[in-house]
């Protein structure tokens, strides 16, 4: 090969690999770009869930105070019963 069309050659290269930066530069812009906007959409999208998410337990929370309210008899009874249960396994367990 020649002096001259290896100069070529090499030249060739390094134009290509210039312009293979270019394209690759504008591909991750493109894909910077696109991952940004899905980060965005699922902030929104995240801050709606727990919003939802918030409003639901609030009212399940709301009920479930509601019937421990109207129920507390009971609600003490099922404690002492279960208070009762664990006694007698723990003494059990120590004779």
């Amino acid at each position: 090969m020649s002096t001259k069309s290896v100069d070529e050659f090499v030249g060739s290269i390094r134009e290509g690999v210039t312009g293979a930066g270019v394209r690759v530069q504008d591909v991750v812009e493109n894909v910077a770009e696109k991952v940004e906007h899905a980060l965005d959409e699922a902030r929104v999208h995240g801050q709606e869930v727990k919003q939802r998410v918030q409003e639901e337990l609030v009212k399940r929370w709301k009920v479930a105070d509601r019937v421990g309210r109207e129920n507390a008899f009971i609600m003490a009874g099922a404690a002492l019963v279960v208070g009762i249960a664990v006694g007698f396994l723990i003494a059990r367990d120590r004779d």
